[in-house]
């Protein structure tokens, strides 16, 4: 029996987790707005030819932005999935928490950030990962509405 409820637990807390050291990951030197223009700045050329450079500056910027909202919204359907645990109806205060629990996170991504060479931390960045985990949140309402 111990043994089966350490392996619920698992199965529940792991996966935001182990995103959370995912996300941790895109903080990196490695996945700096340098690093990232250099794989995408020639695939947007590519794309977009007749396109000015700023024009491409500014669709490489809404591409992390939207990253920015795609990473804290997995983040909190994964903890608002581990605290309701597969419970029926919509969990209003579990929502409330995974919303302060996914901002404070991205307030701690934001600190890291400043540690890492390359990359700089924003309060804006933080607003982008609230919104990201707020819609995600909001489409779980309204589409299983549940």
């Amino acid at each position: 029996m111990r043994k089966d409820r350490q392996q619920r637990i698992h199965w529940r807390f792991g996966p935001p987790l182990i995103w959370m050291l995912v996300i941790s990951g895109f903080s990196t030197a490695a996945f700096s707005a340098v690093q990232t223009g250099r794989v995408l700045m020639p695939i947007l050329h590519w794309l977009l030819p007749d396109a000015a450079p700023a024009a491409l500056g500014l669709i490489h910027l809404g591409i992390r932005k939207a990253a920015h909202l795609f990473e804290f919204g997995m983040l909190a359907l994964l903890w608002y999935r581990a605290i309701v645990a597969g419970r029926a109806g919509w969990a209003a205060g579990a929502a409330g928490m995974v919303l302060a629990l996914s901002v404070s996170f991205a307030a701690l991504d934001e600190l890291h950030q400043t540690l890492v060479p390359g990359r700089t931390a924003t309060v804006t960045d933080v607003g982008w990962d609230g919104v990201g985990a707020a819609l995600a949140l909001g489409a779980r309402r309204v589409i299983l509405r549940s």
